[in-house]
């Protein structure tokens, strides 16, 4: 099924047929608002990961888990 009035692309000059889709000239704009997309998802993934990691590492730490860990290395 054909929309336009091309029959056949060879040796179609597509300077003169214009736009053939949606939203040209705007590459570098979306190119750009992608790229800082990524790096914000990263940065923002990275601070959940480390607030994650230090509430993991303090629970560790805490003095009932080193007890429990003595108590355990004591009965072997």
């Amino acid at each position: 099924m054909s929309t336009t009035s091309i029959e056949t692309w060879a040796g179609a000059d597509l300077s003169q047929i214009g736009p053939i889709y949606p939203m040209v000239g705007t590459e570098m704009i979306l190119l750009i608002v992608g790229v800082l997309f990524w790096l914000a998802f990263h940065v923002l993934q990275a601070r959940i990961e480390r607030r994650e990691l230090d509430a993991d590492e303090a629970a560790a730490h805490g003095q009932e888990r080193i007890a429990r860990v003595f108590e355990d290395e004591a009965r072997e």
